[in-house]
């Protein structure tokens, strides 16, 4: 039976969040009175279009690199009356921040579906500390690995949710863990009988160090030695970054107890935002690591995007294409408004730039000119990550964390 690779879907995938994007542009151009010439998905050469009500709506053939809406005037000629740059800057902001908008709104519809549809859900299991961080205040407090996790001030802990959770809500301030001690006698198979219990007192850290793997230690504030450091992570090496959390441990979940769940829709929105909101913040977080290490925080170009929709396909199944589609499409909000042109934060940014003048805009001619060597720095910048893409493939790494 004849079937496609599984990174072709990333082609329908990019399809639908283009369309959504360029759909936001469309919509608000339209409703504070601009005139849309064309409403293009792809770049030129055309493929075929069909004009409705003055509008040119076509299919191009470079579908991959993105879409567009083209406005009479372009966007910085203010020469015709119903042009972009015509209009004030509270309608221009409006167009500008409503592609962005709407690949925001896309992951919320996507994901709030997911929820309401049956899933299976964690119900519990044992949240059982792997490692433990050298100074730490787990370290400190007598955490050893394979303890067992209970409760915090009382609270049971069923899974690490809970407990990032319940850390996080008590940072700074005293907090005891009732922990189970298995034995640690050679041979034995663990069982309850052979478990002591403790409680432990620790105060979660705010700011958790990010210290530098070295072969001898100098400074204890910003160094760590290698071996205590691959006794907390093995994948650690010379000059790599140890980073941990607020009280320093890594955790596991034993006995894990799966069960299925809808969400009515009252809880799955909800859900949804605080989804987008991490997701939101572990990007925010992997940029700021990238930075200090030097190292790519998880940036692709196009060829890396399907070959991460391929082998997500072939590992979780079909339905993982609408969560890397919700991922994709966050990503694509956030892109899309930094203030680079010719991106749109670039053009808002102009407009922004206006009102700093008080009025006085920069002149159509420069600013064109600025989003063309925009336009040009941008595709050579996904030329290189396509680059490095092909040499990952090449050598057969992943850009995924499961592979």
């Amino acid at each position: 039976m004849f079937s496609l690779p599984p990174w072709l879907l990333f082609f329908p995938v990019l399809g639908v969040l283009i369309l959504v994007h360029e759909a936001g542009h469309f919509v608000t151009a339209k409703w504070v009175g601009i005139r849309v010439l064309e409403f293009g998905i792809g770049f030129p050469p055309r493929m075929f279009g069909v004009t409705f009500r003055g509008t040119l709506y076509s299919v191009n053939w470079l579908l991959p690199l993105g879409g567009f809406v083209r406005f009479v005037g372009g966007e910085e000629d203010p020469t015709e009356p119903d042009s972009f740059a015509r209009q004030s800057v509270a309608k221009r902001s409006i167009v500008l921040v409503a592609g962005s908008f709407m690949n925001l709104l896309l992951p919320v519809v996507i994901i709030s579906m997911l929820f309401m549809l049956p899933h299976d859900v964690l119900a519990g299991g044992d949240v059982i500390v792997t490692a433990v961080a050298p100074g730490s205040p787990a370290k400190e407090a007598g955490l050893r690995a394979g303890d067992t996790i209970l409760s915090i001030d009382g609270m049971p802990v069923n899974t690490h949710t809970e407990l990032v959770e319940e850390v996080g809500r008590n940072v700074e301030s005293p907090v005891e863990l009732s922990i189970r001690r298995g034995a640690t006698i050679s041979g034995l198979t663990f069982s309850p009988e052979l478990a002591t219990y403790e409680i432990l007192t620790l105060v979660p850290r705010r700011n958790p160090p990010s210290l530098e793997v070295v072969r001898d230690v100098e400074d204890l504030g910003t160094q760590v030695s290698l071996a205590e450091a691959r006794l907390y992570d093995s994948r650690l090496g010379l000059g790599d970054s140890m980073t941990q959390g607020a009280i320093g441990v890594m955790i596991g979940l034993t006995n894990v107890k799966i069960g299925r769940a809808s969400d009515p829709p009252w809880t799955a929105v909800p859900n949804s935002f605080r989804t987008i909101w991490d997701v939101l913040v572990v990007t925010k977080d992997a940029f700021a690591e990238g930075l200090s290490t030097r190292s790519n925080p998880g940036v692709a170009g196009p060829i890396g995007i399907a070959q991460a929709a391929g082998e997500g396909v072939s590992r979780l199944g079909v339905a993982w294409i609408f969560q890397f589609t919700a991922i994709l499409s966050i990503s694509l909000a956030v892109v899309n408004m930094m203030p680079f042109p010719p991106l749109d934060g670039g053009r808002f940014a102009f407009v922004v730039l206006e009102v700093l003048r008080r009025g006085k805009r920069i002149s159509p001619k420069r600013e064109g000119m600025v989003h063309l060597v925009g336009f040009a720095i941008v595709i050579g910048f996904v030329l290189f990550m396509s680059y490095f893409d092909v040499l990952r493939i090449l050598e057969g790494r992943s850009l995924l964390p499961f592979n």
